[in-house]
């Protein structure tokens, strides 16, 4: 089995290859890699042919609808990207109707694919607000995506990936004749009152309370009451179990801040990689480094550089700044 260091460099070398930015040593390094092992040389054709293997669909459809492939391809590269950032991005071949072995990663940092088809969506380092037809208003946080299904008994809110902020429309009364209900993959919240956040991150899902209550539901178990400031965790299993973390610093997002209060450095880094294009590798010495601060989403740069200044930790880029790599300094 290929060892998970190994097939890690296999994809550090993969986004700084396709990064458009690569320079003549980073081109040797690379070649000395291949060269230093032949395991390295089977990694690098797995990947590049897996990813080639994948996507190899979405060139056929291309072949059969002429034109439906660059749809996606310019979902992708929506305008909401600008700058130095869409010119890095187009140079990274995001148009996945060419389709290179590697285009569709950094295509899948950009918008994940598994989101095109949900009824709101937001790209990397985008956040949106969404007024529904109740006049409720949802705020999506950077790469996150769900689905609206208004019925004439309820109003449910699927949350396929990332985080919203949900301003309730009705008060109490509308609540109780036509439930306004975010789901997630392990329970639902509905909600008592007009405003909470619910973040869905692998295996479990995080709820917070900005105003009046909500009710928690998992397949098991008795439903669970949530009041204003507080919040909580739904784990894969079902299980509820209150956390810690200030409501509002839990919501600063929406105001484009990340604000920690004695967080392991592995969940601050999970915050800022939606608001990165490209890729944040953290080495497991760094992760449990505690972080307090306040940190600014919308320059991720800043961000790394505070972090490198008050933690024990070096930090370096690669491919322009597609690949960031974190360890922790010798003791």
């Amino acid at each position: 089995m290929t060892p998970p260091a190994t097939a890690d460099s296999a994809i550090d070398w993969l986004v700084i290859l396709h990064s458009g930015e690569v320079s003549a040593e980073e081109q040797q390094a690379f070649q000395r890699w291949l060269a230093a092992d032949p395991r390295h040389h089977e990694d690098w054709a797995r990947l590049t042919g897996s990813l080639d293997t994948a996507f190899g669909g979405v060139r056929q459809f291309n072949r059969r609808n002429p034109g439906q492939a660059d749809t996606i391809a310019h979902a992708l590269n929506s305008a909401e990207t600008k700058g130095k950032q869409r010119r890095r991005l187009l140079r990274g071949g995001l148009a996945i109707a060419g389709i290179g072995a590697g285009t569709a990663l950094l295509a899948q940092r950009h918008t994940p694919l598994t989101s095109l088809t949900a009824d709101l969506r937001t790209a990397t380092a985008e956040r949106r607000r969404h007024t529904l037809e109740d006049g409720s208003v949802l705020t999506l946080n950077a790469r996150s995506a769900a689905d609206i299904d208004y019925r004439a008994d309820a109003r449910h809110i699927h949350l396929r990936q990332g985080a919203l902020i949900a301003d309730v429309a009705g008060g109490p009364p509308q609540a109780a004749a036509r439930p306004f209900i975010v789901h997630t993959r392990n329970g639902s919240v509905r909600a008592l009152g007009t405003r909470f956040l619910v973040h869905q991150q692998d295996g479990r899902s995080f709820v917070s309370v900005l105003r009046h209550h909500v009710e928690l539901r998992t397949p098991r178990g008795s439903p669970a009451t949530l009041a204003q400031g507080q919040a909580a965790w739904i784990d894969a299993a079902g299980i509820i179990t209150p956390a810690a973390a200030p409501a509002l610093s839990a919501s600063a997002w929406e105001r484009g801040l990340l604000e920690v209060h004695d967080a392991p450095l592995v969940e601050v880094i999970e915050q800022l990689r939606p608001y990165r294009h490209g890729f944040i590798r953290l080495a497991p010495g760094a992760a449990h480094l505690r972080v307090f601060g306040t940190y600014s989403l919308d320059d991720t740069d800043q961000a790394l550089a505070s972090l490198a200044q008050t933690l024990p930790i070096t930090i370096a880029t690669h491919g322009g700044g597609w690949l960031v790599r974190i360890e922790a300094q010798p003791a």
